[in-house]
């Protein structure tokens, strides 16, 4: 389920999976396009993954209609949990890169930086945001994080209840 802005409630998704060949020593991706369910034509985001020994490295997220539908990020997270779920690891670690002023949206959403010094600095930023203010981050560049495993299994009571994918 995803927040749909027009219809302002959440609404179902299906995802479609696509092996993407990668021509490089990093391997193939696995992209997950998100589809409104009423709407299968409208691709709402996409998560591209790249499987590791112990999890997955998230590629890209890309929400393709941010002011249509909303909470694409909880969306990814999902996904990112259940394939790994889906390959047989059930404590999954899971990592990516924040590109350049999304930090406080993935902390907000749990993830945690690599640079604990990231997480300390955002913590308080957001501790002292006024309702309404946006907290500019960009300086702070990409910085690598990761799901904790509190947030992971999070998801695992979700995907129990609601999976996304098909096996």
């Amino acid at each position: 389920m995803i927040y749909s802005v027009l219809q302002k409630k959440e609404v179902p998704v299906t995802v479609s999976k696509e092996v993407i060949k990668v021509y490089d020593d990093i391997g193939d991706l696995t992209r997950y396009t998100v589809h409104d369910a009423a709407e299968p034509l409208i691709h709402v985001g996409y998560v591209d993954l790249q499987d590791t020994k112990d999890g997955v490295k998230v590629a890209y997220i890309k929400s393709q209609h941010p002011n249509l539908y909303k909470h694409f990020g909880q969306i990814a997270d999902q996904i990112e949990v259940e394939h790994c779920i889906n390959r047989g690891i059930d404590n999954p670690y899971i990592y990516s890169v924040a590109a350049k002023g999304t930090h406080v949206l993935h902390f907000l959403r749990g993830k945690r930086f690599i640079n604990e010094k990231v997480n300390l600095y955002l913590q308080q930023i957001i501790n002292n945001l006024k309702k309404g203010e946006k907290a500019v981050t960009k300086f702070l560049g990409k910085q690598k994080m990761y799901m904790p495993q509190a947030l992971v299994q999070h998801y695992i009571e979700i995907i129990k209840k609601t999976p996304l994918l098909k096996k």
